[in-house]
């Protein structure tokens, strides 16, 4: 129990730090598009937060069974190379002993990414696309140009003469006829900004003349001004509902389409491979976990190193993640691959917990033996005809 208790403090730390790491690293080179599609709309810091924030689920996917893999290998390569390993052995530790703390570990990072991609990113992803609709309907429709009439819809038109260095406007005129119970307004202006009213942007103008004409008595009212502020809330339109994909439902949406909806019964199949996929490619985290394992703790020890272990580790990990990425991306336009699919994800685990045990151990040892017999064999032949040749 002490064992297992200290090998699963140094996974768990070195797993939470390669993740804070490969994290923070993604997060720089993806957040630069929201960061630009943020400062260009002129929305609220705040905005961004919530958008890198939204992300994260999404990265924790591919973050998390890398991370994982990455600190089983530097623990273990560690131990070995300190010779615990061995002191661990001769203390009578056997194999699932050593693996025991890993595979917890695995199984709880399974259970959590299981919990993501049925759940939580999916409506992450779905928050995100909302805002991004909100940024784009609410905040960028101020980028007005100057010397232009910018027209939004058939109820509003500003124009500005410029700009200043610090974002105010000068030389305003704006129709405004999104009051159906009201004339048309006109309101000509010196200056103007654009504030924020929480999540309302307004226009603030200052020094001008708001003109009406009374369509019955055609008589023309005018109001000097000198602060007037328009509250311009929607403009651009808002978010509009839309059919939502795979990406955005959750698993309990994937299985229960809306079987009225034509786009919903169409893709119903797609569905449901998408919600058969995410159940099994979180375990994912716990195959690469069992091929770490029974790629670096069989077999005889190598003071030279263990280079070549590592080596085959990470080569066998990045073939079985090629492999699961294409088949779900197979599965989604072929359903009939999904059974594929789980058995390429749940093999390296079944694998892994019998080679693990004394006697798949053993087996193993024995076909190695075997292989290097004959192969000794033939090349004693090969030399002995060389010979007498």
């Amino acid at each position: 129990m002490l064992v297992t208790r200290y090998l699963f403090k140094n996974l768990f730390t070195a797993t939470v730090f390669v993740a804070v790491v490969l994290t923070l690293v993604i997060w720089l080179t993806q957040s630069l598009k929201l960061l630009e599609l943020v400062a260009s709309s002129d929305a609220p810091a705040g905005m961004f937060i919530r958008l890198v924030a939204l992300t994260l689920p999404k990265f924790l996917e591919i973050i998390l069974p890398l991370s994982l893999v990455i600190a089983v290998i530097f623990t273990y390569n560690r131990l070995i190379m300190d010779n615990e390993i061995v002191v661990l052995r001769s203390c009578g530790v056997d194999q699932y002993g050593l693996a025991r703390p890993a595979i917890l570990l695995a199984v709880g990072a399974s259970l959590f990414l299981t919990l993501i991609t049925t759940w939580i990113s999916p409506r992450s992803f779905a928050m995100v696309d909302n805002l991004r609709q909100t940024i784009q309907t609410q905040y960028s429709a101020f980028l007005l140009r100057e010397g232009v009439f910018n027209t939004f819809g058939s109820d509003l038109t500003i124009y500005l003469r410029a700009r200043q260095d610090n974002g105010d406007m000068t030389g305003l005129m704006i129709y405004d006829a999104r009051n159906k119970d009201k004339p048309p307004a006109v309101i000509t202006a010196k200056k103007g900004r654009i504030t924020m009213d929480g999540n309302i942007p307004d226009i603030i103008v200052f020094d001008g003349m708001r003109q009406q004409l009374d369509p019955a008595s055609g008589a023309l009212s005018k109001l000097y001004f000198s602060q007037y502020a328009i509250q311009i809330k929607g403009l651009g339109g808002a978010a509009q509902e839309h059919w939502k994909d795979a990406e955005e439902r959750t698993l309990p949406e994937l299985l229960n389409p809306d079987l009225s909806n034509a786009r919903d019964r169409e893709h119903a199949p797609a569905f449901r491979a998408e919600a058969f996929a995410r159940l099994v490619t979180p375990w994912n985290a716990l195959g690469f976990t069992m091929t770490a394992l029974a790629t670096l703790l069989l077999g005889p020890f190598n003071r030279r190193g263990q280079h070549a272990r590592i080596a085959a580790a990470a080569g066998l990990i990045v073939l079985l993640q090629a492999l699961s990425l294409t088949l779900v991306d197979v599965s989604q336009r072929h359903p009939g691959a999904v059974p594929v699919l789980y058995l390429a994800t749940l093999l390296p685990v079944a694998a892994g917990f019998y080679l693990l045990h004394f006697r798949g151990e053993r087996a193993l040892m024995a076909a190695l033996h075997g292989w290097r017999i004959r192969r000794n064999k033939r090349h004693d032949g090969t030399g002995a005809e060389g010979a007498g040749a």
